[in-house]
């Protein structure tokens, strides 16, 4: 009969093995994120030169008597407007519709574009506003807004 197994000898690795172990998983971790770890090192550079390194960290160190400031700083009623405001805007925009508003603003800031390029010297008479119509891109503009009108008119 076999002999009845009473002490284990567990199998030790020594201390430089484990470490050359963490070393080759560091260098391949570090060759595999080259790119970003050098854009994170950028980044450090310029928030250290910008001095917010130094803020965020001193942040973080006393973040407790931070947040106790900036909420006392809150709760002053000059800000309650503007919390007040902020929730109503965010929901607000919760209700938009994004891709339309999109399209409006982006054809807003192509006519904002136009405008300020434009060098306007003489009055517009009635016949000139009359005559515009017939451009299609200033009718269809005219044709816009009035939908847009019509729409913010309805009940």
């Amino acid at each position: 009969m076999a002999e009845q197994i009473s002490r284990i000898k567990r199998m030790e690795v020594p201390e430089e093995t484990i470490q050359e172990k963490n070393l080759d998983e560091v260098v391949k971790s570090v060759s595999e994120n080259k790119e970003a770890i050098l854009k994170g090192i950028d980044l450090l550079e310029t928030l250290n030169q910008s001095g917010t390194l130094d803020m965020v960290n001193a942040f973080v160190k006393h973040r407790e008597d931070a947040l106790e400031h900036v909420m006392r700083e809150l709760n002053k009623p000059e800000y309650s407007t503007i919390l007040e405001n902020l929730t109503n805007l965010l929901l607000m925009l919760g209700d938009m519709n994004m891709e339309d508003l999109q399209a409006f603003a982006g054809r807003l800031n192509h006519g904002v574009k136009e405008a300020a390029a434009s060098e306007v010297s003489e009055k517009t008479s009635y016949m000139d506003l009359i005559k515009a119509l017939k451009d299609p891109e200033i009718n269809r503009s005219v044709t816009m807004l009035l939908q847009f009108l019509r729409g913010m008119g309805k009940d």
